[in-house]
């Protein structure tokens, strides 16, 4: 997801929060279908992300199903129509550019160009991290 916030221009991937009665897989596929439009299947989960302000986050890896990239009408659609300063927009990204791309957390952007290499074969990565030490810059 292509973001501009506050003047601050960079990338994320899709997600949210799990709601209650659902399961994290469940979540992921609402998140990636209400920011993108986009129908996926999950694969597998590559990364848990452990924070020190008790947040966990889970990045699955999941191939494309349908649709085009579009923002959907959740809470970023309406946080975009109420303020000139969060712009978002969901783009496909040549895989071969990741490298240059600021794109949060870099941790986990620098394992995905780490793991594209081998195809995710055998990849199940945990981090514990503090929220201050998570890089800002390339």
């Amino acid at each position: 997801m292509h973001r501009i916030s506050s003047g601050k221009e960079y990338h994320v991937f899709p997600g949210g929060g799990v709601e209650r009665g659902e399961t994290i897989e469940q979540a992921v596929l609402r998140e990636v279908q209400e920011e993108t439009s986009l129908e996926v299947k999950i694969e597998k989960m590559l990364y848990h992300h452990i924070l020190d302000d008790n947040t966990e986050q889970f990045f699955y890896l999941c191939h494309y199903v349908s649709g085009e990239p579009k923002l959907g009408d959740g809470n970023e659609a309406r946080d975009m129509a109420e303020s000139n300063a969060n712009f978002y927009n969901p783009i496909w990204y040549e895989i071969g550019g990741l490298s240059s791309l600021l794109l949060y957390p870099l941790e986990i952007r620098d394992w995905l160009i780490e793991d594209i290499k081998t195809d995710f074969e055998n990849v199940s990565r945990e981090a514990k991290i503090k929220v201050s030490e998570l890089r800002q810059t390339l």
